[in-house]
């Protein structure tokens, strides 16, 4: 996640997957949103930064890859469910999205599972339009 294709202040939020090369939507998460998590560096007030640039081990962390659209979310697990609030992604799906979420990439890459993965029915339908997208991309 070092290319310089993820995003950070400014960049595009759409890019491709570094192992796969299909797109997702990069979003920031729960591990550097500045109120939930204790960050040292940060001033009296903890959402607002001191110097006002993040620093750059935490910044890695702070991204997630999003498989592009909304999703059912009963069809995959918890830990594969996101939903967007504020620009941020958190876990889980929100009471408000009528049952549809966003997933996680890594849950259904194609190049990060070999074989369909079994952890959701979701995930497994995923992966296989994945593969299907990538076969016909490097035919044509």
């Amino acid at each position: 996640m070092s290319d310089s294709r993820v995003p950070a202040w400014g960049r595009k939020l759409t890019v491709p997957c570094l192992a796969c090369g299909l797109a997702t939507h990069r979003r920031r998460t729960l591990h550097f949103d500045g109120v939930n998590i204790y960050r040292p560096h940060a001033g009296p007030d903890p959402a607002r930064l001191v110097g006002g640039e993040e620093p750059e081990p935490e910044t890695e962390a702070a991204w997630i890859a999003l498989v592009p659209g909304d999703y059912p979310a009963r069809l995959f697990t918890d830990g594969e469910v996101y939903h967007l609030a504020g620009g941020i992604a958190w876990p889980g799906p929100h009471h408000r999205d009528y049952g549809t979420a966003r997933i996680a990439h890594d849950a259904c890459c194609p190049t990060l599972h070999r074989t369909q993965p079994d952890t959701s029915r979701g995930a497994a339908e995923l992966w296989r339009a994945m593969r299907l997208r990538l076969a016909r991309s490097t035919r044509g």
